[in-house]
């Protein structure tokens, strides 16, 4: 999904942390009740899954939402690069990805990568050349402002362990069923 363009306008982002949903930043000032949302989502191939809702008039981020996340790295050197140019601003979105659905879901390659009190979302092999700075959440994106990734901050330290734990269970849950499904199919091979 790409930036039409950036607001030169500060947004106000009311952060959620849930066990059952991650996090959620929501910006109410950006929505018009009335008219519809479309809807731009992120899946990767363990089904992690962020979620951003975009209102069809004002063409700007009503929320962004890290929905389910199914595999989890720790910091190591991923992010080094990311020491790039950083705007603060409210992006109107380029609404061309909607032209034929209403809900758009990109199957991408992207990681997430748990920080002190910071989780990122890069994709992999993308060229991250921009930071669009919000309200708890940082947009990243590439040479043509195409939104390539997130990093999520401002967690306070209640909020950062329910997260860890939501994290956490998750995490394992997935690789509980990962195992029950290559058991079960390793099974099926000796028949």
């Amino acid at each position: 999904m790409k930036i039409e363009h950036v607001l030169n306008q500060a947004v106000i982002g009311e952060k959620e942390v849930d066990f059952y949903v991650p996090i959620k930043v929501e910006f109410k000032d950006n929505d018009d009740k009335d008219k519809e949302l479309f809807y731009y989502r992120m899946l990767n191939s363990k089904s992690s899954f962020v979620e951003m809702s975009i209102n069809s008039v004002t063409k700007k981020i009503v929320n962004i939402t890290l929905v389910s996340v199914n595999d989890v790295k720790e910091m190591m050197n991923e992010v080094e690069h990311l020491n790039i140019s950083k705007e603060t601003g409210n992006p109107v979105i380029d609404m061309e990805c909607f032209s034929a659905e209403h809900i758009v879901t990109d199957n991408v390659n992207f990681a997430i990568i748990k920080d002190t009190k910071k989780i990122y979302v890069l994709q992999d092999s993308i060229e991250v050349c921009r930071r669009l700075i919000m309200d708890s959440v940082e947009l990243l994106l590439d040479s043509h402002d195409n939104i390539v990734g997130f990093i999520f901050s401002n967690f306070s330290n209640e909020e950062w362990q329910e997260l860890t734990e939501s994290i956490n269970s998750s995490v394992d849950i997935a690789l509980q069923e990962e195992k029950i499904k290559d058991e079960n199919s390793g099974s099926g091979d000796k028949s």
